[in-house]
């Protein structure tokens, strides 16, 4: 017992030289605002995981693995629950990604990940954590990954940490383990006041961002946590500010943008109370939670920020708003600093350029980010498991009615709503930057089906395929087409791209190079919906268009005499410069009757074809040549 009691103490007063300087535990590891990660703990789990009064921090087995998983993936872990709070209905509250769990015990949450295991009293015990549903798939992996690549010597290295020795006792060994273990008493003492002194010395310069002087994002964070307490929560109005520094930086150079930075600052200290926090959490963004009991007060110091930052003398020209800024008042329930400051970045985005200076959130506007980030990643989700399906609409030569091609439609088979319309995510996949893959993935897959149809039955039918304005933006754009393209042997004279009128009119110049581009690849080029908005008469000449598609609202038009005529001269002007025209949204007899009497090429709608699925294909055509 004797030498069990001085392995213990040996094994506390290391502990105590590797913690002393522990705070509530985090470990930041990257400049600004980098992945952060909330953890729900076990507070009185000794020694697998325990919240220590006195450091005020979570220490044990399952935070020192965190830390070492911190160390190999660059994630911040936050504790959050303290010492009082029920950490398994935080975890089903969504207000934590990771609640620390022992295998057996916890099993509300099905998603476990063990860490360490041991024996104690003969049986395994099963140390980790488990993911709750507010953790994304791709931080998962993170976490799965670096915690697979901690060695085994490392785990051991954590056990012996805390486990005890229960051998014999032997009297030479105890006198010499007295001297050592008064040793290391001593070094600790001295130990434990440098790190003490360092730590406070420190603190201030973690919590601070070192350009502007004012606090960083760990700052914000802490002061969330600690300054904003369930009591003074709803006196709360907080800003994400946004200051355009590719503009300061093309316009006005690297020193303007460097004095904006300093200038942004003493503003903002100018303007916060003794209760108010204010930080720089990214390049470009800062934030500040002011405290009013008047929302018109708020709104009045908000927006005189607002105005004395766009007020900056060298940013007085042209009247440009260079800074912009979310507002948001707190509820009850606005616990959760990560998820409040992604909504207000995400809705700050969407008057960043404008001239709109502020926008004020409401919980609707919240929770809308939140349900856009959702299908965002239901989409993600979509292109893992192929759910992303290519539709065919036939288009008939119209004096032969015999198919001649087929328009690539986009469809979402979704496991979670079921057959989706482009309509109800193409937007989602804009704002999620996820719209190129999608394009090239239905290029791709129209190239698949023209190599499968090359030398057979089916081997004139061609098919077009629709590139967003943003996907034909982009500088690789060609390469990218290339790639996939030159991968397969059929006649590329069978593959068109079509590309609406929008994309001549912002993108002019990167459009044109693009377009001659996929013009050399051997490629068709159709000009989609022509008549809906965008194209001036001269894109039919400054292009090398092979084919118009005059949109559906041009031919319901067509049922009065003006109209008609409009139709008929569309289609004239297009031929007279050697440009084919089909027309779409064809589905009554009397459209069919009209535009089959006209000179128009070809026709696409109902009234022939609907959308197949590819494997309906082939049925459809030999069904209609049997009509």
């Amino acid at each position: 017992m004797v030498r069990k009691y001085i392995v213990s103490l040996l094994i506390s007063l290391l502990c105590l030289s590797q913690t002393a300087s522990a705070e509530v535990f985090t470990t930041q590891k990257t400049e600004g605002m980098g992945d952060c990660i909330y953890v729900a703990g076990s507070p009185d789990m000794y020694p697998i995981e325990f919240y220590d009064e006195k450091e005020k921090a979570y220490m044990g087995m399952i935070p020192e693995m965190l830390e070492k998983i911190s160390d190999k993936t660059g994630i911040d872990f936050v504790y959050i629950n303290g010492n009082k709070a029920d950490k398994n209905k935080m975890g089903e509250n969504r207000q934590v990604e990771i609640v620390s769990a022992t295998k057996g015990k916890d099993k509300k949450f099905s998603d476990y990940l063990e860490l360490i295991s041991y024996k104690e009293n003969g049986k395994v015990v099963s140390v980790g954590i488990s993911f709750t549903d507010l953790a994304s798939e791709d931080t998962v992996l993170k976490i799965k990954n670096a915690a697979g690549g901690i060695s085994q010597a490392e785990k051991n290295g954590i056990i012996l940490k805390y486990a005890e020795e229960t051998d014999g006792t032997n009297v030479l060994w105890i006198v010499a383990t007295i001297a050592l273990v008064l040793l290391l008493a001593v070094l600790t003492v001295i130990f434990v006041v440098k790190i003490r002194k360092l730590k406070s010395e420190n603190v201030a310069g973690r919590m601070t961002d070192e350009e502007t002087g004012i606090g960083n994002l760990k700052h914000f964070q802490y002061h969330f946590k600690y300054t904003i307490d369930d009591i003074s929560r709803t006196l709360y109005y907080v800003a994400y500010i946004i200051l355009d520094s590719g503009y300061l930086r093309s316009y006005h150079g690297e020193n303007s943008f460097e004095d904006v930075l300093k200038y942004t600052a003493t503003v903002l200290h100018e303007y916060a109370g003794d209760r108010d926090i204010v930080a720089r959490i990214t390049e470009n963004g800062f934030v500040v939670a002011i405290q009013e009991i008047d929302e018109d007060n708020a709104k009045k110091r908000l927006e005189e920020i607002l105005r004395r930052l766009n007020g900056f003398e060298e940013l007085k020209e042209n009247n440009k708003l260079v800074f912009h800024a979310s507002v948001y008042h707190l509820e009850r329930n606005d616990k959760n600093c990560e998820v409040l400051l992604y909504n207000l970045r995400k809705n700050c985005n969407r008057i960043f350029g404008t001239d709109k200076q502020i926008i004020y959130c409401d919980n609707k506007s919240m929770n809308r980010i939140q349900e856009e980030k959702k299908n965002t990643e239901r989409i993600i989700k979509g292109f893992e498991n192929n759910e992303f399906k290519m539709y065919l609409q036939f288009v008939v030569d119209n004096k032969t009615k015999k198919i001649t091609s087929a328009e690539a439609l986009s469809r979402w088979e979704s496991s979670h709503k079921g057959l989706i319309g482009p309509g109800q995510y193409i937007g989602n996949m804009e704002n999620a930057g996820l719209i190129s893959r999608h394009d090239f993935y239905m290029f791709d897959l129209a190239c698949r089906q023209l190599e499968k149809w090359h030398n057979t039955e089916y081997k004139d039918v061609s098919i077009s395929c629709n590139f967003t304005r943003i996907t034909l933006s982009e500088e690789n754009f060609i390469e990218k087409l290339k790639m996939i393209a030159q991968s397969y042997t059929f006649d590329k004279s069978k593959l068109a791209i079509e590309i609406t009128e929008d994309v001549m009119e912002k993108n002019r110049a990167i459009a044109t190079e693009n377009v001659n581009k996929c013009k050399e690849l051997g490629l068709k080029v159709y000009l989609d919906d022509l008549g809906s908005g965008y194209t001036t008469l001269a894109n039919l000449c400054d292009y090398p268009i092979d084919v118009v598609k005059i949109d559906r609202d041009i031919l319901l038009k067509a049922e009065t005499q003006r109209g008609k005529e409009l139709f008929l001269g569309i289609v004239a002007l297009a031929h007279s410069l050697k440009i084919k025209v089909i027309c779409e949204g064809v589905e009554t007899e009397e459209q069919n009757s009209l535009v089959s009497e006209s000179d128009c090429d070809f026709i696409q709608g109902w009234y022939y074809s609907k959308a197949f699925p590819l494997e309906e294909c082939e049925e459809f055509i030999n069904r209609y040549y049997k009509k």
